[in-house]
């Protein structure tokens, strides 16, 4: 199949990020975690649970501390709902599959001969950067690592219906409940990288 960005509307660019993450059912593009987190700091704070959490063995520092962090995400959140990396949202600043995948004027990486969505590191332009994240084959790495290659999947499905009919089936899926986050690994990917780069 014949890949292209221009044959791809400007309001779909959002919907899949050049990695292969569907941003149409990502946390940060719904804003469905900001309103629980809204939500659930409410509850707290309008019950009092730091007083009427000890009788449920909560202690009373551990719900403030966790308070502070809803608040911290709540702040976080205050920026917006990410409209997608291809479209400039909060990762693509830093990831080195967006900058890629635009400097080669694609969408995604399904376009690209370097990427081999088979294999376990799909894409091959590593630069052993040691920013793990602003490289693409190491990002790439890491993107399927933490999305249980979901992403590889999602571009091989590009690469075999096209864009159109994936942005069809995705938008579909999506409106039938399935959300990003289910394909999420419990690894510590993200920060792993973190620390080795530090």
């Amino acid at each position: 199949m014949n890949l292209k960005l221009e044959d791809v509307k400007e309001e779909d660019r959002g919907i899949l990020a050049p990695c292969g993450i569907i941003c149409l059912g990502c946390d940060t593009h719904t804003g469905e975690g900001l309103e629980a987190v809204k939500k659930l700091k409410n509850i707290w704070e309008e019950g009092n649970l730091k007083d009427s959490g000890i009788t449920i063995g909560l202690n009373p520092e551990e719900i403030n501390i966790t308070l502070e962090v809803l608040n911290k995400l709540i702040k976080n959140g205050e920026r917006g709902k990410c409209p997608g990396c291809f479209t400039g949202g909060f990762a693509a600043q830093f990831c080195g599959v967006a900058k890629c995948v635009k400097s080669k004027g694609f969408w995604t990486c399904a376009e690209c001969n370097n990427y081999d969505p088979t294999v376990e590191t799909p894409c091959s332009q590593v630069e052993n950067n040691p920013m793990p994240m602003a490289d693409p084959g190491q990002m790439t790495k890491l993107i399927c690592t933490r999305y249980s290659r979901d992403t590889c999947n999602n571009l091989k499905r590009c690469r075999e219906i096209g864009y159109d009919a994936f942005i069809t089936e995705v938008r579909e899926k999506v409106a039938n409940g399935w959300r990003t986050w289910q394909v999420v690994s419990d690894e510590m990917v993200f920060t792993n990288a973190f620390k080795k780069s530090s």
